[in-house]
């Protein structure tokens, strides 16, 4: 029998793979921690998420499974960690030869690690974003570890090339309608971790896909507990659990109206709420995806801009103008039309249609996205972000942020 270390990661034969085990026993156990630990444990199995992001801290009992004392992990061990986060509910045998538990099933999915199949599913375990050459059973964790457990594969007719898992970064917690931008990568055997691109993000306000860098923004409607579901082709699926609240309204670690007490009645009556912030930086626009100063290749030209607001208060508005600049002639595109129109070039203010505005409203909430209904010819383009918020406070242009200049060539 095989061992819960299960390490197979690529697609060595059979007997390679009897020897990499083998040769595993002997990797010395690192030293226990000190006290006790607070980790994380995620579960994904062949088709679905098994255990979601699970924070459990650890005791200092050892762990027994089959009721012998003899049969025991540390109670540090990532298999300990395991058994919290399920209530136990995972099952496999004690192996005499490698003296640990042979993991096979967990929350109900079980896979057997079969030499001769082709296709043959086991329980891969990774450590922080690494896959772990220590077994769960004898891999005794510190705090703040990240423990995952997937559906890996090993044989001739598993999937190609190897799923690697996802990892998401994200705020543990976000108030309802800002918008809030989250980083996904893709992780090697190694622990190094690649940006997605074209990775889909679902369970905020509406789905999301991450850009070239693996940005993406995200937002919520409504206070509570939200998981964020993150898949990519040949990749294994990713989660974040964010707490989101109202504003001030003490969840999530936010704390509730201060009441104030009258001296003169001493009975409480609740403090008038701020008048709305009218300061600097109120609210600023940035666009996401978009490079200020960048060339772009006609064929790699941005056919979506995109971009979110920040503000003190709620956006009310989003507005945007593109100006295009090609062998002297000057453009602005007419975003009723949906086409670029001849400008008059202006040194300073940039370019200016005569006698009307270019910009147009894309959005009432605090992020935009609008697909241009063409490729991007050659040229000098500049993209304008005009936000306004609640309290009436409105963008300043400056390069970078709210105006961004790019090329296409």
């Amino acid at each position: 029998m095989f061992t819960s270390r299960l390490i197979a990661p690529t697609r060595r034969s059979v007997l390679g793979c009897c020897t990499c085990v083998l040769a595993l026993a002997t990797i010395s156990t690192p030293a226990p921690a000190a006290e006790s630990a607070p980790v994380t444990v995620r579960v994904e199995g062949l088709t679905e998420t098994r255990v979601l992001p699970t924070p459990v801290t650890l005791g200092e009992t050892p762990l027994v499974k089959d009721g012998n004392p003899e049969h025991s992990c540390p109670a540090h061990s990532a298999l300990a960690a395991l058994d919290l986060a399920t209530g136990g509910n995972w099952g496999g045998p004690w192996n005499a030869k490698f003296k640990q538990y042979e993991l096979f099933t967990v929350d109900g999915e079980t896979h057997l690690f079969e030499p001769e199949s082709k296709a043959n599913y086991f329980w891969w375990f990774w450590l922080n974003e690494k896959e772990s050459l220590a077994g769960a059973c004898e891999a005794v964790l510190n705090p703040g570890d990240r423990v995952l457990f997937v559906a890996g594969c090993f044989g001739e007719a598993c999937p190609q090339p190897e799923p690697l898992p996802l990892g998401i970064e994200a705020p543990s917690s976000a108030n309802v309608s800002e918008p809030v931008e989250v980083t996904v990568k893709r992780f090697s055997t190694a622990g190094a971790g690649t940006e997605m691109a074209g990775a889909t993000i679902g369970g905020a306000a509406s789905p999301a896909v991450t850009d070239a860098h693996g940005h993406a923004v995200v937002t919520f409607t409504q206070p509570g507990t939200a998981t964020l579901r993150v898949t990519a082709l040949q990749s294994i699926r990713t989660e974040a659990v964010i707490c989101v609240h109202n504003g001030n309204d003490g969840n999530c670690g936010t704390h509730g109206p201060t009441p104030s007490v009258s001296t003169a009645s001493k009975t409480t009556t609740q403090t008038a709420p701020a008048p709305p912030y009218k300061g600097p930086y109120a609210i600023v626009a940035r666009p996401v995806g978009l490079l200020d100063g960048h060339v772009y290749l006609r064929r790699n030209a941005p056919r979506v801009l995109a971009g979110l607001a920040t503000a003190h208060t709620g956006v009310s508005s989003l507005s945007i103008e593109l100006w295009r600049e090609y062998r002297g002639h000057c453009y602005a595109y007419d975003g009723t039309r949906e086409r670029f129109m001849r400008a008059r070039c202006a040194h300073g203010s940039f370019f200016k249609i005569p006698g009307r505005s270019s910009f147009f409203k894309v959005s009432s909430t605090s992020r935009f996205s609008y697909l241009l209904p063409f490729s991007l010819g050659s040229g000098e383009y500049v993209l304008d972000i005009d936000a306004t918020d609640v309290a009436g406070n409105r963008t300043a242009l400056a390069r970078g942020t709210s105006r961004i200049r790019f090329y296409v060539r």
